[in-house]
């Protein structure tokens, strides 16, 4: 855990030096002007802004992979008991950062008047979005070609593309006679929607906790998959 917390302070300072620091502090601005430009509710709250603290987590990751993909990261890998530690460091850089980014928006749009929470029902927000950051973090490991494996990471965003099309199209395709397949991007998504409706609605029961133990359990296991593709690639030659 000591060397996962160590890289985590690395990969942050490292980013940090980089121009690539703009660009997470960019967007969380142009989100914060633009989002709450006509306040928002606790409601609205959950969702729009718990979906796009999770997008940002999911780009934070990325960014912070792209410097890791690097020779002079290689060596610091090639030295640690279990490559998976990197990966692990990466995910935590990206939430920790994303929920830096995420308390400074809350906290300014609660001070200028543009956000409106009831406390303390409003701190459901805490493990909603945090189980969301780490699902996302955990998926672009898998869209990183840090962890590629002959350009598998590409095929990662076609498959994270089709279903969101298709998760979006349910409707036409259920005129289409493809209900089967509307039903089963709907089971796959149940957890992420689940989880946001309820938070957004102020149930906190049984669905609730089964959406948020399901969601944590997605991003274990798109984790191990990042681990395992990880684990065997070859440092030396760039794919």
């Amino acid at each position: 855990m000591s060397r996962v917390w160590v890289l985590t302070v690395f990969m942050l300072r490292d980013m940090f030096r980089s121009r690539v620091a703009v660009v997470p502090l960019g967007v969380t601005l142009a989100f914060a002007l633009i989002a709450f430009e006509y306040g928002m509710d606790q409601r609205q709250f959950m969702t729009v802004a718990g979906v796009a603290m999770a997008a940002l987590c999911l780009l934070n990751c990325l960014l912070l992979a792209g410097r890791a993909n690097r020779g002079s990261t290689y060596l610091i890998a090639g030295r640690l008991p279990r490559r998976g530690e990197l990966l692990a460091a990466l995910v935590v850089s990206s939430v920790l950062l994303t929920v830096a980014l995420a308390l400074t928006t809350t906290v300014g749009n609660l001070v200028t008047g543009r956000l409106t929470l009831d406390f303390p029902s409003a701190l459901w927000a805490v493990p909603t979005w945090l189980v969301l950051m780490l699902l996302a973090g955990a998926l672009s490991l898998s869209l990183s070609p840090l962890t590629s494996r002959g350009g598998s990471h590409l095929a990662g965003w076609v498959l994270v593309a089709a279903t969101l099309v298709v998760y979006d199209q349910r409707p036409r395709l259920r005129t289409h006679d493809l209900d089967w397949v509307a039903r089963m991007v709907e089971v796959v998504a149940w957890p992420v929607s689940t989880l946001l409706s309820q938070a957004s609605a102020g149930v906190h029961g049984r669905s609730y906790l089964l959406a948020l133990g399901l969601t944590l359990a997605y991003a274990a296991l798109l984790f191990f998959v990042a681990v395992e593709a990880f684990d065997d690639k070859d440092l030396i030659w760039a794919e």
